[in-house]
């Protein structure tokens, strides 16, 4: 914990924050704390980007967000990126992609045994990611908070996989970070804990782009966008539908757009990836999806 109370000092933050929230803003005020700098004029001229995706609580589907985003900003929008596994003592980012024991890994990196650019792997699918090793003996000695001067090394944009919550990992993530990608799914536990990692993110002077709706089914007991950003004070800007087709591409260890084209999230992630490129590429649509379509239009 010593590291912890000397980033919260260093930090002027205070611990005790707000349980509940305070009054209500309107949408209108809520929409410009994500705001429209989103939409950049063309993001890739504005360098190198740092971009950490990160929720309250674990299970909510940060690690899969971040593979997928990362492949469709690659491949769909040219912004060459890599993703990097910030979640080391549950590190997940490689085995979600079949890559289980490689010679170099964050670990290595953030204790000046390796540069960083050799520990980028490119998975088949042009993916490229820095995972964290799953053996134990190499926690020891890592200085998660060297993680910014070490993506300096790297001249290409950064999706940081943060670990859940405000603990040691998922604070160093946040630093290394120049934007804040929040994802949830739409039921209270994995919403409240998002106040709070908002406002640390405000305090280190973090640029908030919204949140996302992980595994939305439409229900009747889950929480509305409206009811999510009231809790939060922060923007929904993206909704991500429940699909079986995305546990399907996990188990694959593919990215869903190159599992399965036309799996019915693949809009809902194009279109965030739209908004965080700050322009628009629209899902290309399969031979059998243009062919149904002119049935519908001859009918």
């Amino acid at each position: 914990m010593g590291a912890l109370k000397k980033f919260y000092r260093k930090n002027n933050i205070k611990t005790e924050l707000k349980s509940e929230v305070d009054g209500k803003e309107d949408k209108k005020e809520l929409k410009s704390r994500g705001d429209g700098e989103i939409l950049r004029d063309k993001a890739l001229k504005s360098g190198p980007r740092r971009i950490a995706i990160v929720s309250g609580k674990g299970g909510i589907g940060k690690t899969t967000l971040a593979i997928n985003l990362g492949y469709l900003l690659n491949k769909e929008f040219n912004m060459d990126n890599v993703v990097v596994d910030c979640n080391m003592t549950t590190p997940h980012l490689g085995v979600n992609l079949g890559l289980y024991n490689v010679d170099v890994t964050l670990n290595h990196i953030l204790k000046d045994e390796s540069k960083a650019e050799k520990g980028i792997f490119e998975h088949n699918t042009g993916v490229k990611v820095i995972p964290s090793t799953l053996k134990l003996t190499d926690l020891s000695e890592v200085d998660m908070f060297k993680l910014p001067e070490k993506l300096d090394e790297l001249n290409m944009h950064a999706i940081l996989d943060s670990a859940p919550g405000l603990g040691r990992e998922g604070l160093a993530a946040i630093s290394a970070a120049d934007e804040i990608l929040f994802v949830t799914q739409p039921f209270t536990t994995a919403v409240v804990d998002l106040y709070r990692c908002r406002k640390i993110a405000e305090k280190l002077d973090k640029k908030i782009l919204g949140v996302v709706v992980n595994n939305r089914n439409n229900r009747n007991h889950e929480l509305t966008d409206n009811e999510i950003e009231k809790i939060t004070e922060i923007p929904v800007i993206g909704s991500i539908p429940y699909d079986i087709e995305m546990e399907r591409a996990i188990v694959k260890k593919l990215p869903l757009s190159f599992y399965n084209p036309k799996a019915k999230s693949n809009d809902a992630l194009y279109s965030l990836a739209s908004t965080i490129a700050g322009f628009e590429v629209k899902r290309k649509k399969t031979f059998f999806e243009n062919l149904l379509n002119s049935f519908k239009l001859n009918f």
